[in-house]
């Protein structure tokens, strides 16, 4: 017998729940179908704006939600819920599970599991209480991502019930040759670079990479595959610290396997973090790792090549990035082999869909 399993997302513009989303439509069992249902946005602007939807068109439903609370959008996903058969509701984030514990209010034999991606949004008292609201006298089988985040959401008062670490697809991101990435990219084949990835917001803490950079030497260069509101102000930072020239800003990558073949090193200087996909892939491609210790980071950085380091302080990031530069670079198995042991996307799709039968 099919499962019918809805996973329900704010919106399905790229990003790291969005692509663990649709990891979980590709691996999923035979008997287990799953959809993927955005509260806001419409098909064809998706898949306009993000190609890799396509291949997914027939699994991929919009409700359109406008700007704020909308009861109309309750109603959209109860119908869906009851059209598709669906047995399981799998929500990531607040506004989701909002609306998917509305759509189920009644309706029997529902599984509900809901995904904290990660918790440090819960520090506002407004969406602490509201998730807690919705928690409490529920059935919600809820899910942390990581150990840390698991912990910092039991000292805000809110117990989770299980942890799932992400997963990616370990047989895809493997370690490759940098020459021919790094023609691709149009990225000097003579510099030390660093990689960074990941959308440009201010939790990300690029400009805290920016002005490390500016203490190393000129033949360390940066790259950043991502966009986001803070794109134009993070140029003109790196352009007021004489940067120019050394900073390629590389928009959104299509092929990020590329990407991690033609850096040097990964670097995640985060001020706010869950358990980000491009912490998991970098390393699966054999790549050191410098990163802050926020969030579920600290669960998932390699023992053998990571180092972790406080959020906002240039200097000590640009040390640590200068030690790690300054020994021989190349691909470490120990790194490769720590991620396919723990994060890949096979074990984690397995334990959701256990977690649902459960």
């Amino acid at each position: 017998m099919t499962t019918h399993t809805l996973q329900v997302v704010q919106h399905l513009n790229p990003g790291g729940i969005e692509r663990l989303v649709l990891n979980l439509v590709r691996f999923a069992s035979k008997d287990n179908q799953v959809h993927v249902v955005a509260l806001e946005g419409n098909k064809e602007q998706a898949i306009a704006q993000w190609p890799e939807l396509a291949p997914f068109t027939d699994r991929l439903y919009f409700l359109d939600k406008p700007a704020g609370r909308d009861i109309k959008t309750i109603f959209k996903l109860r119908r869906l819920i009851r059209t598709l058969q669906a047995l399981v509701i799998h929500s990531h984030h607040l506004g989701p599970l909002l609306y998917s514990r509305a759509a189920c209010l009644g309706l029997k034999g529902i599984t509900h599991i809901q995904t904290e991606h990660d918790s440090w949004h819960l520090d506002d008292p407004k969406q602490r209480l509201l998730t807690r609201s919705l928690l409490a006298g529920s059935q919600i089988k809820l899910v942390a991502d990581a150990p840390r985040v698991a912990d910092h959401l039991c000292a805000l008062g809110i117990k989770t019930d299980h942890i799932i670490i992400n997963g990616i697809d370990t047989q895809h991101y493997v370690p490759g040759h940098s020459a021919q990435a790094r023609h691709q990219l149009q990225l000097p084949t003579d510099a030390l670079i660093i990689g960074c990835a990941g959308r440009l917001v201010k939790e990300k803490g690029i400009d805290i990479l920016l002005e490390a950079l500016e203490t190393l030497p000129e033949s360390y260069r940066l790259a950043v595959a991502g966009d986001g509101p803070e794109r134009q102000p993070l140029e003109h930072l790196a352009q007021q610290l004489g940067l120019k020239g050394r900073v390629h800003w590389l928009g959104r990558c299509d092929n990020m396997l590329n990407f991690y073949h033609a850096i040097d090193l990964f670097c995640m200087p985060s001020r706010q973090e869950g358990l980000p996909l491009a912490l998991l892939e970098a390393q699966a491609c054999g790549k050191p790792v410098v990163a802050t210790d926020v969030g579920g980071i600290p669960d998932l950085i390699c023992p053998h090549s990571g180092h972790l380091i406080p959020p906002d302080q240039p200097a000590v990031l640009g040390q640590s990035l200068l030690e790690k530069l300054r020994g021989p670079i190349q691909s470490c198995a120990q790194t490769t082999q720590y991620i396919r042991q723990f994060a890949d996307v096979r074990a984690m799709a397995s334990a959701y869909e256990s977690l649902a039968n459960a």
